[in-house]
């Protein structure tokens, strides 16, 4: 069943949306002379960076949409990708960046001690939003992903030799050289919203309102919030306010129904969050959920009680488990 609400599209299925990321297994290297050209985003890879000198451009797929190339100085790699990012989402910056992580902590085969934080790019009005994270080995290492409409952008420096100042100076240089934001104004994100409800979201009346009211409260925050040259670049939810407004939205539901025939696994659901919201530790809640990969103010945050509240008020919400997914569809 397919219903247009003005610019909004609500698609009702199974949940099971295809994720796009950097193909696994053995990348081919490519014969390259000169610039290497992507051809899909025509993006330039130059022969230098500075005084870093390619080294050799891989290629993850047949169709050579999914590249990586790495420039060498001293003892110093700077790993440079680019690949397909599929439709944007809720959730696909935060879970390819986590995916990242990952595969950095399997790589090391020892865990990862590292320091992430939020990062964005801007130009000519439009804004890319990313996350990054820095080790703290001997050998520092620092992965960059950003999200440019239908393109993840990820950079990679390592090194011996640099410290995290000089590392940060180097990435900003291949930002300037690369100018990603040139991937969403050639190919920005649509503008409509597609609203994607699971089926466990029709358990009864209540999920499936307080799911709607949940999801159109996100809609509605990031066109107020967020500006549309930043929207183009991909679906905006690693804003923590969006999320305690899109939960808040959820409880008031019932609050204005009368809705009677209640399933008790929505019951205990409605509950706990109303419980969460009144303590005061939603946000701690959300971020510790999300992983903290999101924009917050971490001013306004308790761990250390908030830990305490949870011995005594165990929940069993998984905001991992969703009821809907929005996205912004990639154009043709």
């Amino acid at each position: 069943m397919t219903q247009r609400i003005g610019t909004i599209i609500i698609i009702i299925l199974a949940i099971g949306l295809a994720s796009h990321a950097q193909t696994p297994g053995q990348p081919k290297q490519l014969k390259v002379k000169g610039t290497y050209i992507h051809s899909p985003t025509m993006t330039e890879f130059p022969e230098n960076i500075g005084s870093y000198q390619r080294q050799s451009v891989y290629s993850f797929d047949k169709k050579k949409e999914n590249i990586g190339s790495t420039y060498k100085n001293g003892q110093t790699t700077l790993s440079i990708y680019l690949y397909p990012a599929g439709d944007g989402n809720e959730g696909r910056l935060r879970n390819q960046y986590l995916k990242a992580m990952q595969d950095m902590a399997d790589v090391s085969k020892k865990g990862l001690n590292a320091t992430q934080g939020y990062k964005y790019y801007k130009s000519d009005g439009y804004k890319i939003n990313g996350f990054s994270a820095t080790t703290h080995d001997y050998t520092k290492s620092q992965l960059t992903l950003f999200e440019c409409g239908k393109w993840f952008f990820k950079v990679r420096i390592t090194s011996d030799q640099l410290d995290t100042a000089t590392i940060n100076k180097l990435e900003k240089e291949v930002l300037h050289t690369f100018n990603p934001i040139g991937l969403v104004k050639s190919n920005p994100l649509d503008s409509k919203a597609s609203v994607y409800f699971a089926r466990s979201a029709f358990r009864d009346s209540l999920l499936i309102g307080s799911a709607m009211g949940s999801a159109f409260k996100k809609l509605e925050w990031a066109l107020e919030n967020v500006d549309s040259l930043e929207r183009a670049s991909g679906f905006p939810d690693i804003y923590l306010d969006m999320h305690v407004e899109s939960l808040k939205a959820f409880v008031d539901f019932e609050k204005q129904q009368n809705i009677s025939n209640i399933q008790q696994f929505t019951r205990d659901y409605v509950d706990e969050l109303n419980q969460l919201i009144d303590s005061g530790y939603l946000q701690e809640f959300i971020l510790e959920q999300f992983s903290m990969v999101m924009i917050f103010n971490d001013r306004e945050l308790d761990f250390d009680s908030y830990a305490k509240w949870k011995e005594q008020y165990p929940t069993k919400i998984n905001l991992n488990e969703r009821f809907y997914v929005l996205s912004y569809k990639a154009k043709d």
